[in-house]
Protein backbone atom coordinates (compact mmCIF):
# COMPACT_ATOMS: atom_id res chain seq x y z
CA UNK A 1 0.00 0.00 0.00
CA UNK A 2 2.95 2.30 0.97
CA UNK A 3 3.85 1.89 -2.82
CA UNK A 4 0.80 2.93 -4.04
CA UNK A 5 1.17 6.63 -2.09
CA UNK A 6 4.86 6.91 -3.20
CA UNK A 7 3.67 6.88 -6.54
CA UNK A 8 2.54 10.01 -6.48
CA UNK A 9 5.71 11.29 -4.82
CA UNK A 10 6.85 11.64 -8.39
CA UNK A 11 5.94 14.97 -10.15
CA UNK A 12 5.39 13.47 -13.32
CA UNK A 13 2.61 10.74 -12.36
CA UNK A 14 1.08 14.01 -9.99
CA UNK A 15 0.75 16.03 -12.54
CA UNK A 16 -1.38 12.58 -14.44
CA UNK A 17 -3.34 12.48 -11.38
CA UNK A 18 -4.02 16.43 -12.08
CA UNK A 19 -5.32 16.23 -15.49
CA UNK A 20 -7.12 12.99 -14.84
CA UNK A 21 -9.17 14.18 -12.05
CA UNK A 22 -10.09 17.37 -13.43
CA UNK A 23 -10.82 15.51 -16.74
CA UNK A 24 -13.06 13.54 -14.60
CA UNK A 25 -14.69 16.34 -13.14
CA UNK A 26 -15.50 18.13 -16.24
CA UNK A 27 -16.75 14.61 -17.93
CA UNK A 28 -19.21 14.69 -15.15
CA UNK A 29 -20.27 18.06 -15.58
CA UNK A 30 -20.97 17.87 -19.29
CA UNK A 31 -22.76 14.46 -19.15
CA UNK A 32 -24.83 15.85 -16.87
CA UNK A 33 -25.54 18.89 -19.08
CA UNK A 34 -25.73 17.16 -22.42
CA UNK A 35 -26.29 14.12 -21.15
CA UNK A 36 -29.09 14.32 -18.61
CA UNK A 37 -30.13 17.53 -19.32
CA UNK A 38 -28.95 19.27 -15.54
CA UNK A 39 -28.85 22.75 -17.06
CA UNK A 40 -25.71 25.06 -15.37
CA UNK A 41 -26.03 28.05 -13.95
CA UNK A 42 -23.45 31.12 -14.15
CA UNK A 43 -21.88 29.52 -11.03
CA UNK A 44 -21.89 25.90 -12.02
CA UNK A 45 -19.82 27.23 -15.79
CA UNK A 46 -17.37 29.40 -12.92
CA UNK A 47 -16.49 25.88 -11.08
CA UNK A 48 -15.33 24.22 -14.66
CA UNK A 49 -12.92 27.36 -15.48
CA UNK A 50 -10.29 25.93 -12.56
CA UNK A 51 -10.44 22.16 -13.91
CA UNK A 52 -9.88 23.54 -17.48
CA UNK A 53 -7.02 25.28 -16.15
CA UNK A 54 -5.71 22.46 -14.08
CA UNK A 55 -5.70 20.10 -17.52
CA UNK A 56 -3.12 22.62 -18.96
CA UNK A 57 -1.22 22.60 -15.87
CA UNK A 58 -1.07 19.15 -15.39
CA UNK A 59 0.02 18.78 -18.97
CA UNK A 60 2.93 21.05 -18.28
CA UNK A 61 4.18 19.94 -15.42
CA UNK A 62 4.25 16.94 -16.93
CA UNK A 63 6.13 17.81 -19.69
CA UNK A 64 8.66 19.65 -17.70
CA UNK A 65 9.07 17.31 -14.64
CA UNK A 66 12.13 16.22 -16.05
CA UNK A 67 13.87 19.01 -18.21
CA UNK A 68 12.65 21.93 -15.54
CA UNK A 69 11.70 20.58 -11.84
CA UNK A 70 11.55 23.73 -10.37
CA UNK A 71 8.72 24.67 -12.99
CA UNK A 72 6.95 21.21 -12.43
CA UNK A 73 6.95 22.07 -8.59
CA UNK A 74 5.57 25.26 -9.54
CA UNK A 75 2.89 24.35 -11.83
CA UNK A 76 1.80 21.25 -9.14
CA UNK A 77 1.37 24.38 -6.56
CA UNK A 78 -0.77 26.77 -8.73
CA UNK A 79 -2.59 23.17 -9.82
CA UNK A 80 -3.13 22.64 -5.87
CA UNK A 81 -4.11 26.72 -5.45
CA UNK A 82 -6.30 25.88 -8.54
CA UNK A 83 -8.11 23.42 -6.85
CA UNK A 84 -8.29 25.52 -3.82
CA UNK A 85 -9.85 28.54 -5.83
CA UNK A 86 -12.51 25.97 -7.19
CA UNK A 87 -13.45 24.76 -3.40
CA UNK A 88 -14.10 28.39 -2.49
CA UNK A 89 -16.47 29.36 -5.37
CA UNK A 90 -18.31 25.75 -4.72
CA UNK A 91 -18.61 26.75 -1.00
CA UNK A 92 -19.97 30.11 -2.00
CA UNK A 93 -22.38 27.90 -4.70
CA UNK A 94 -23.41 25.87 -1.84
CA UNK A 95 -24.20 28.47 0.48
CA UNK A 96 -26.24 30.48 -2.46
CA UNK A 97 -28.12 27.30 -2.72
CA UNK A 98 -29.12 26.91 0.84
CA UNK A 99 -29.74 30.31 1.50
CA UNK A 100 -27.19 31.50 3.75
CA UNK A 101 -25.90 34.93 1.30
CA UNK A 102 -27.56 36.34 -2.13
CA UNK A 103 -26.32 35.13 -5.10
CA UNK A 104 -24.29 36.84 -8.04
CA UNK A 105 -26.29 39.45 -10.06
CA UNK A 106 -26.05 36.93 -13.07
CA UNK A 107 -27.18 33.71 -10.80
CA UNK A 108 -30.89 34.73 -12.32
CA UNK A 109 -29.95 33.59 -15.71
CA UNK A 110 -27.76 31.53 -17.63
CA UNK A 111 -24.68 33.41 -17.15
CA UNK A 112 -24.57 34.04 -21.02
CA UNK A 113 -23.52 37.93 -21.70
CA UNK A 114 -25.25 38.81 -25.17
CA UNK A 115 -23.48 41.99 -26.92
CA UNK A 116 -27.03 44.06 -27.13
CA UNK A 117 -25.51 46.70 -29.13
CA UNK A 118 -25.52 44.11 -32.66
CA UNK A 119 -28.83 43.09 -32.36
CA UNK A 120 -32.32 44.28 -33.85
CA UNK A 121 -35.03 44.47 -31.37
CA UNK A 122 -36.65 41.18 -32.68
CA UNK A 123 -33.00 39.45 -32.00
CA UNK A 124 -33.35 40.79 -28.60
CA UNK A 125 -36.59 39.78 -27.76
CA UNK A 126 -36.05 36.25 -29.62
CA UNK A 127 -33.26 36.01 -26.96
CA UNK A 128 -35.02 36.92 -23.83
CA UNK A 129 -37.76 34.50 -25.25
CA UNK A 130 -35.59 31.49 -25.90
CA UNK A 131 -33.13 31.55 -23.06
CA UNK A 132 -33.00 28.94 -20.09
CA UNK A 133 -32.91 30.62 -17.31
CA UNK A 134 -31.31 28.66 -13.98
CA UNK A 135 -30.99 30.21 -10.96
CA UNK A 136 -27.84 29.53 -8.92
CA UNK A 137 -30.32 28.91 -5.46
CA UNK A 138 -32.10 25.95 -7.14
CA UNK A 139 -30.02 22.46 -7.04
CA UNK A 140 -30.27 21.05 -10.84
CA UNK A 141 -29.72 17.77 -9.31
CA UNK A 142 -29.45 16.16 -5.46
CA UNK A 143 -28.06 12.86 -4.30
CA UNK A 144 -28.80 11.81 -0.33
CA UNK A 145 -29.40 15.54 0.40
CA UNK A 146 -26.45 16.96 -1.42
CA UNK A 147 -26.30 18.84 -4.41
CA UNK A 148 -23.55 18.45 -7.22
CA UNK A 149 -21.99 21.35 -6.13
CA UNK A 150 -21.87 19.97 -2.84
CA UNK A 151 -19.86 17.29 -4.47
CA UNK A 152 -17.53 19.35 -6.25
CA UNK A 153 -16.62 21.04 -2.96
CA UNK A 154 -15.65 18.07 -1.12
CA UNK A 155 -14.10 16.86 -4.13
CA UNK A 156 -11.81 20.05 -5.22
CA UNK A 157 -11.12 20.34 -1.81
CA UNK A 158 -10.04 16.86 -1.61
CA UNK A 159 -7.79 17.22 -4.79
CA UNK A 160 -6.19 20.95 -3.10
CA UNK A 161 -4.83 19.13 -0.04
CA UNK A 162 -3.30 15.98 -2.02
CA UNK A 163 -1.71 18.19 -4.06
CA UNK A 164 -0.57 20.32 -1.93
CA UNK A 165 0.71 17.45 0.22
CA UNK A 166 2.39 15.34 -2.46
CA UNK A 167 3.72 18.24 -4.22
CA UNK A 168 5.75 19.69 -1.02
CA UNK A 169 6.58 15.72 0.02
CA UNK A 170 7.76 15.19 -3.05
CA UNK A 171 9.77 18.36 -3.51
CA UNK A 172 11.50 17.40 0.03
CA UNK A 173 12.67 13.83 -1.55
Amino acid sequence: MKKNRDLFLVPRNLAILVVVTSAFALGFAWTAQYGFDILPCHLCYEQRKPYMLNVLLGLLAHLLAKPAPKAAFILLLLAALSFLGDAGIAAFHVGVERGWWEGLTTCGGDGAIADFTKMTPEEMKAYFDHRPIVRCDVPGWVLFGLSMTTYNFMYATALAVFTFFYTLKGRKK
